[in-house]
């Protein structure tokens, strides 16, 4: 009956290592991304077809607010971002696809110059965008994917 026993414990003993094992290594052959703050990848098709290109991404105002940053590249082409619903950036959640409108906000007009740095506020409808997670811009069909807000 002893020998019985210690077979069982030296059996269980060797499938609880093998399960760990194979976790492990799932891990590391499966982990799980890093995102960094403050990421902020280049779109040459937003560039080529706005002149602007997004610089910053932060969740502000205790979590309320989303600053959206860019800066223009091409003042011809950015003379109407931004002011048609068309033309006004989303932001979208990439871990629930829940999205923040300009427009809630009102669209406005300005005059751009290049080498300036304009903002967008979005109200964060239902804490939709969150510090440290990644995010999308789209503006109409382009897109900009794995933003990380600040």
């Amino acid at each position: 009956m002893g020998v019985a026993v210690s077979h069982l414990a030296l059996a269980l003993g060797l499938l609880v290592l093998l399960s760990g094992g194979l976790f492990a290594g799932w891990r590391l052959l499966n982990p799980k991304p890093q995102w960094e703050a403050g990421t902020m990848p280049i779109s040459p098709e937003i560039e080529e077809k706005f002149g602007v290109r997004f610089t910053f991404l932060a969740v502000t105002a205790d979590g309320g607010m989303v600053e959206l940053r860019y800066r223009v590249i091409d003042e011809d082409k950015a003379a109407n971002f931004g002011h048609f619903t068309e033309t006004a950036p989303l932001v979208i959640s990439e871990d629930d696809g829940k999205t923040i409108d300009v427009t809630i906000m009102g669209l406005h007009n300005h005059r751009v110059e290049p080498g300036r740095t304009y903002y967008v506020l979005y109200r964060n409808t239902e804490g939709a965008i969150k510090s440290g997670r990644p995010a999308t811009i789209a503006v109409g069909d382009l897109k900009v994917e794995h933003v990380v807000s600040w």
